[in-house]
């Protein structure tokens, strides 16, 4: 089996989830009143869970923690782009926010855990790369500043409020209180695997295993028939930044800090895949325009079947 056959499976499945959710709210089993209720376990419950686990369980070395900074440094950079690009364009704030949400970090678990997994089978040092990419690199700056850009680009919180003022709730937030309680933790080493830990860490995997379903379920609610030719601006935007940008972004740094050809092709790959769902459940969860956020977010999604095999090719491969 390819790499290209892989990618495409995956994101086949991946797309097939979110049309199972629309069929649900096609059918009322789920209904649009039902997203911020699933926004909020996401936020309040499962994130938060998912974070400490994952952060409690694994300790950075020196060679990672160059493919974390490149990581990080290329969403950032992506993140003023879209701001620039929602600028220029003259969209409303909320659009601005929107754009930003869904073109700066990837979906690097829910596909690149398993391609990474068939890329490298016999390397355990690749996944556990991807896991540190995925859980640091993208994680860390998508559960803080993703919070903060929609809190302060969204209508959630009435006026608009300062940067100060998204900041101080995000501060308060149980997400960054799970990451400070992580980042404490690390150092001691828990192994998941002793008697008395093992309950606790496998109902954090349990938490973890949900997150996909309850990110497609909020994309279904939030995904409407969109306006392709009003929205055309911002999808081409959205996805040159997040799917070609990104990749070319991280191989340039790959060559600055003189990554091995291994990390290169895992920090390409990576940073490849089509937007992550969880900035779509930060916009739903403080009114940042989701339904821009979830049309954007599923075209770049059916757009990397093409993108991701070609730029892996060009830049990884």
């Amino acid at each position: 089996m390819s790499h290209n056959l892989l990618v495409l499976q995956t994101i086949l499945a991946f797309a097939f989830l979110v049309l199972v959710c629309l069929l649900l709210k096609r059918f009322e089993v789920i209904r649009e009143e039902h997203g911020p209720l699933f926004a909020r376990l996401v936020t309040e419950v499962a994130l938060p869970a998912v974070i400490f686990s994952q952060l409690a369980t694994h300790q950075i070395n020196r060679r990672q923690l160059l493919l974390i900074v490149a990581m990080i440094v290329t969403g950032c950079v992506s993140l003023g782009m879209a701001w620039l690009a929602g600028k220029i364009l003259k969209e409303p704030r909320t659009h601005v926010g929107a754009l930003m949400l869904s073109s700066s970090f990837s979906s690097s678990a829910l596909i690149g855990y398993p391609l990474i997994q068939y890329a490298f089978p016999h390397n355990p040092e690749a996944l556990t790369d991807a896991i540190l990419l995925s859980e640091l690199g993208v994680g860390l700056p998508l559960f803080t500043i993703c919070v903060v850009v929609a809190m302060y680009f969204g209508e959630g919180m009435g006026e608009p409020r300062s940067i100060f003022q998204s900041l101080r709730d995000y501060l308060r937030s149980p997400i960054f209180v799970a990451l400070v309680a992580g980042l404490l933790v690390s150092p001691l080493g828990l192994d998941p695997q002793q008697p008395f830990l093992a309950p606790f860490f496998k109902t954090f995997d349990m938490i973890r295993d949900a997150l996909p379903l309850l990110s497609c379920l909020i994309l279904g609610i939030q995904l409407k028939y969109p306006r392709v030719r009003v929205l055309a601006p911002l999808i081409v935007m959205s996805a040159l930044i997040q799917l070609v940008f990104q990749p070319w972004l991280c191989n340039v740094q790959a060559s600055w800090y003189q990554l091995s050809l291994e990390q290169r092709q895992v920090l390409v790959l990576e940073s490849g895949m089509p937007s992550a769902i969880l900035p779509l459940v930060f916009a739903t969860r403080y009114h940042c325009a989701p339904e821009i956020c979830a049309s954007l977010t599923f075209f770049n999604i059916l757009a990397s079947v093409i993108t991701l095999p070609s730029v892996f090719a060009a830049l990884g491969g």
